[in-house]
């Protein structure tokens, strides 16, 4: 395995478990002002790795395209994208919103062909027409338990209350979603990797140079747009909820999910390509069904495993 692989291997681990820790941690947090929580640690953490890599001279010099690129790549990619994927994971489940989600690459190499000209091929051909199949099975599997959390559950209730059921309506709501945070996920990886391409690094170190220098400034692009949404959309008191004795499990898993998450993605998509590193982040639902199942308890059944295999298959013939 190359160490591009390695690397996007790695993102895929730690997102499949934070999507766990997300849906099984404690007390109620609204799913927007997580979002713009974390982007705000992680942004400190990679500031704080900056004056070992350069320093913030390497962001100030960064050229308009590679700033254009990257901003648009963090609003599609954070700011809509991990947002309807946390509403979807907490209305239908971990277990589907997961293989669901899963399917970003496919998109991304759809959108690879008019952007960065990649061919299409007839193993690309069939694999999407795997993906179909696995979206279908996995969008009308029906949950033996359907009282799914309809808030942002970082820990459960302290009053011991257990959830309520959701609707039909919303089922199929948070089924899209989760295709739309693949879709934005897609989008945002290509143009991460246009970015990438603009200032190419030539040595292992220049690469994680430039990865701490565009981590830094994905984080600050993502909190100048997600703090201002979340505190108009929810108001001040949004805030009081990260503070006390869960603010440092909060901002742990923030630095974990997001900040080393990120690093260690951005190096993957730098060494390996967007392609092949969504293909390998691809692995991330199928680690997240398997660990959903034995830490979560989540009801699992034939079809969401014959889904979650197709929709792997498929990608792999995609992106082979």
């Amino acid at each position: 395995m190359s160490l591009g692989m390695l690397f996007s291997f790695g993102a895929a681990l730690i997102w499949a478990t934070t999507s766990l820790m997300v849906k099984a941690n404690a007390g109620r947090v609204d799913t927007l002002s997580f979002n713009a929580f974390r982007v705000v640690v992680a942004g400190i953490f990679f500031l704080a790795l900056a004056p070992f890599f350069g320093g913030v001279g390497l962001i100030v010099g960064m050229g308009l395209p590679t700033f254009l690129a990257i901003s648009a790549s963090v609003v599609l990619g954070f700011c809509v994208g991990d947002t309807v994927y946390f509403w979807s994971m907490t209305k239908i489940g971990a277990s589907r919103t997961m293989p669901i989600s899963g399917v970003f690459p496919v998109f991304t190499w759809l959108l690879a062909v008019p952007i960065l000209g990649e061919a299409i091929t007839i193993p690309a051909v069939i694999g999407t027409a795997l993906v179909i199949v696995a979206l279908f099975l996995l969008a009308h599997e029906r949950p033996a338990e359907i009282a799914e959390s309809n808030d942002m559950l970082i820990t459960p209730p302290e009053d011991g209350t257990p959830p309520g059921g959701i609707t039909l309506r919303t089922r199929y709501l948070a089924i899209g979603a989760a295709l739309l945070a693949a879709f934005m996920w897609a989008l945002a990886t290509t143009l991460l990797r246009l970015a990438i391409q603009f200032q190419e690094a030539t040595t292992l170190y220049e690469t994680l140079q430039q990865s701490v220098m565009l981590g830094a400034l994905r984080m600050g692009v993502a909190t100048v747009v997600l703090v201002p949404m979340a505190t108009l959309a929810r108001s001040r008191k949004v805030w009081n909820v990260y503070r006390g004795p869960k603010l440092p499990g909060l901002v742990a898993l923030s630095i974990y999910s997001t900040g080393i998450g990120s690093l260690v993605f951005v190096m993957g998509v730098a060494l390996a390509g967007a392609a092949r590193a969504a293909l390998v982040n691809a692995a991330s639902p199928l680690i997240g069904v398997a660990f959903s199942w034995l830490f979560l308890r989540e009801p699992m059944t034939r079809r969401i495993w014959v889904g979650t295999g197709l929709a792997l298959a498929g990608v792999w013939l995609v992106l082979s």
